[in-house]
């Protein structure tokens, strides 16, 4: 009978999922929640750097080139970043983006790079060569 039952609680333990404490298990193995969120958090890092990668390089190879105004110039942060914002139109349609750089001024029209099938993926194009030198 005692062997019944430690078979019995042990099936139970192998398909056991749910929380203990500040922990949840996971396939009958506890895991921290700290490492859980640590974990999602890299991912995320990692999503948004490699999304910012592909992005400036489908600009660089497929990008459409036209003016933009600065509308804009002002310090952001602590640190004394200066972003620019700019507008630009497309199909009659108006499209805003940023450029941390204080080398522009309010009313400035620059050159910037955006996608013919998503315009709100644009960059500057003093940027993307600053980048790509």
């Amino acid at each position: 009978m005692e062997l019944l039952k430690q078979l019995s609680n042990k099936q139970m333990k192998k398909d056991k999922f749910g929380f203990e404490g500040s922990s949840i298990i996971l396939w009958n193995k506890k895991v921290s929640i700290f490492w859980i969120i640590l974990a999602g958090l890299f991912v995320y890092f990692l999503y948004v750097s490699i999304g910012n990668t592909v992005d400036n390089y489908d600009l660089e190879k497929n990008g459409i080139e036209t003016s933009a105004i600065v509308t804009d110039v002002r310090k952001v942060g602590s640190k004394g970043v200066i972003r620019c914002t700019y507008t630009f139109e497309v199909h009659n349609l108006i499209y805003t983006g940023n450029v941390d750089d204080d080398y522009y001024e309010t009313g400035e029209t620059i050159q910037i790079l955006y996608l013919k099938i998503k315009p709100e993926i644009n960059r500057d194009k003093k940027f993307l060569d600053k980048i790509n030198d």
